[in-house]
């Protein structure tokens, strides 16, 4: 007899997977304040208030030889004004800003569980700006496929090989 419970098999036999949803945050360079948005509607994850702007990201690849390829974020549709951003790129906030996409599942959104996918981007430029449509040109953070090194130092007596 299994005794795997009825709902992981009836989740098993889905044939999607839950719904991935993708919020940014968009933190300008010498700028004040955080721009939480997401694609469609408003929506508020914890505690923060995501609104909803028409966006894509194109150009998003992984490649070993390569590492990740500069995506492009694009923001905004014809009939929506996005004059709130002309301050940011006047000033030129939104050049080195850092953009960060959390990636939730719908059920950890419903539910407000803390259980995302964190990717850090900086902006290289802004390519096109308009009234209604604004075009980013991002970079990761460093040349490296996505991870990081933990801080240690190492320094004698720990490690006495090493000179200072």
């Amino acid at each position: 007899m299994s005794t795997i419970p009825l709902e992981h098999i009836k989740d098993s036999h889905k044939l999607l997977a839950d719904g991935r949803v993708e919020l940014f945050e968009l933190t300008p360079a010498g700028g004040t304040g955080t721009l939480r948005f997401k694609n469609d509607n408003d929506v508020t994850w914890m505690g923060e208030l995501y609104r909803g702007i028409p966006m894509s990201v194109t150009g998003e690849k992984k490649n070993a030889d390569v590492g990740l390829s500069m995506p492009k974020l694009q923001i905004g549709q014809p009939n929506i004004d996005l004059s709130e951003f002309k301050g940011l790129i006047q000033d030129g906030y939104l050049d080195n800003a850092v953009i960060v996409r959390l990636t939730v599942l719908l059920d950890n959104l419903i539910n407000n569980r803390l259980i995302r996918e964190i990717s850090t981007y900086r902006v290289k430029r802004v390519e096109q700006y308009s009234r209604s449509q604004i075009i980013m040109q991002l970079a990761t953070l460093s040349d490296s496929l996505g991870f990081s090194l933990p801080y240690r130092t190492y320094t004698p007596p720990a490690f006495p090989s090493v000179q200072m």
